[in-house]
């Protein structure tokens, strides 16, 4: 069953699909895996995010994710990179000064994709047979 998020004027279901990579592509995350998976954890209960799943390859992350519609998915996007990034090189300074040497843990792109409840023939189909008042 869906699971929705419940407000006092707002009933939502937003949920994000991300994929990002190490600057340059380096393959390091299976070295810093445990703290990613802290350091995302802590970013998600920060900011009231539900991680629904996350695979750590070894030069990039897969992150799904459930939040509410305030933020847009640059926010989260940001949000999750940026904390992460910051602690990881201060956490491995040997990783810093081999691989990261221009500043920044992750590449500046980003993939995200949306998921929902309902597919979009049936958004579409809700909408052609939906009686509307005239105007």
């Amino acid at each position: 069953m869906e699971e929705y998020r419940r407000h006092a004027h707002l009933v939502s279901s937003c949920k994000y699909h991300f994929v990002w990579c190490p600057k340059y592509r380096h393959p390091v995350l299976n070295v810093v895996e445990d703290d990613v998976r802290e350091l995302f954890g802590e970013t998600a209960d920060h900011f009231g995010h539900k991680i629904l799943a996350l695979e750590i390859a070894d030069d990039h992350v897969h992150l799904f994710v459930q939040t509410d519609p305030k933020y847009s998915p640059a926010n989260i996007a940001r949000q999750f990179k940026s904390y992460s990034g910051k602690h990881l090189l201060e956490r491995y300074p040997e990783i810093r000064e081999s691989y990261f040497w221009g500043g920044g843990f992750w590449k500046v792109g980003y993939y995200v994709g949306t998921t929902g409840a309902v597919s979009e023939e049936v958004v579409e189909q809700y909408i052609e047979e939906t009686e509307h008042a005239p105007e």
